[in-house]
């Protein structure tokens, strides 16, 4: 009777662990931390989702980078490290932009559908990992396209109080954001800022990637992943319904990958103290180049970053077009036929 009556009192414990472990506390946050590898495609991500109390998303970071450093962070490390970790790849510009803006839309979809939002939360608050990582696997896929995904996750559950207090005494992402850069790469100076920005491309009439050159100038669209980011698109007045206009930007350095496999890193200079930076792992790709008569006059005035930003737009179609010339000079003609007409008239 000792015995059993011992193995009893060992036993409650672990039970009472397990069902605290699968029983959300009233008022707390979960959390799914994973990373995914694609050995095939030599890619790298990480994400990180946050559930509210209302069992429903509440925000989410992801990337996607062709550095292999991108998965050292394992899934049991707690949220505000991981969250930080992703959020200083993005700042250093280590990730794959494209691919992220997609699986970022991809997560953005999810996360407006209720069925899949309402399975996937219910998964996590019962520690189904299986039925969890399917729901994730398949959204990454979408995207990534490897049968052979490897992901990992990890599931955290915090108080609301844990949650605020880190929160409160750590900068938030929008401030960090807009601290000043100190940054390694040729040709920006300290206080500048980086940007994640996509090239325009033009299949026919654009120029290779492997004979792009310092000094030209390519056409790139901001891509609007951070608050930094947005926030430059509505100082340049880049926004036009659901679109983002494409901006002129200066190559001002080209850097090759070690490996053959390793995309070549773009950083080009949108404007003073403004810079934007992608990569491209495809070196046939032609880009589109920057036109004059297309896109308008370039920036003229760099005394201050505040000047030099009010003249970008003229460069977004506040510039002379092609048409607009042609029109002018139509004009032009019919008015000296019609004052010729008058004057043979008399």
């Amino acid at each position: 009777m000792l015995l059993l009556s011992a193995i009893k009192d060992l036993t409650l414990p672990v039970t009472e662990m397990n069902a605290e472990a699968n029983s959300l506390s009233e008022g707390n946050l979960l959390i799914i931390k994973g990373r995914f590898k694609s050995n095939s495609m030599n890619l790298y991500g990480q994400f990180i989702i946050f559930f509210n109390s209302d069992a429903k998303i509440d925000s989410y970071s992801i990337i996607i980078s062709t550095y292999s450093d991108t998965y050292s962070l394992e899934p049991h490390t707690g949220w505000e490290k991981y969250e930080e970790f992703i959020a200083d790849l993005k700042w250093k510009g280590h990730f794959y932009s494209s691919m992220t803006a997609s699986l970022m839309d991809g997560f953005t979809h999810l996360s407006e559908d209720t069925r899949i939002v309402s399975e996937l939360f219910n998964n996590t608050y019962n520690y189904d990992y299986d039925k969890m990582e399917l729901t994730l696997n398949d959204c990454i896929n979408r995207i990534v396209h490897d049968k052979n995904l490897i992901l990992e996750t990890g599931i955290q559950e915090v108080t609301r109080e844990e949650y605020r207090n880190i929160r409160n005494t750590r900068p938030s992402t929008s401030e960090s954001e807009q601290e000043p850069v100190d940054s390694g790469d040729s040709g920006i100076e300290k206080g500048s800022v980086i940007i994640a920005v996509k090239p325009i491309l033009a299949p026919v009439n654009g120029k290779p990637l492997y004979s792009l050159r310092i000094g030209d100038h390519i056409m790139v669209r901001i891509l609007p992943n951070t608050e930094r980011a947005s926030y430059f698109i509505k100082v340049l007045d880049l926004k036009d319904g659901d679109k983002i206009k494409p901006v002129p930007a200066e190559v001002i350095d080209i850097k090759a990958g070690k490996g053959k496999n390793e995309p070549v890193e773009i950083l080009t200079e949108i404007g003073p103290g403004v810079f934007g930076k992608f990569f491209e792992e495809e070196t046939q790709v032609k880009l589109r180049m920057y036109d004059a008569r297309l896109d308008g006059a370039l920036p003229g005035n760099k005394e201050s970053k505040t000047e030099g930003l009010r003249f970008f737009k003229s460069a977004n179609g506040e510039g002379y077009s092609i048409g607009t010339i042609v029109m002018l000079v139509l004009f032009a003609l019919i008015l000296l036929l019609f004052t010729i007409l008058i004057i043979l008239s008399l």
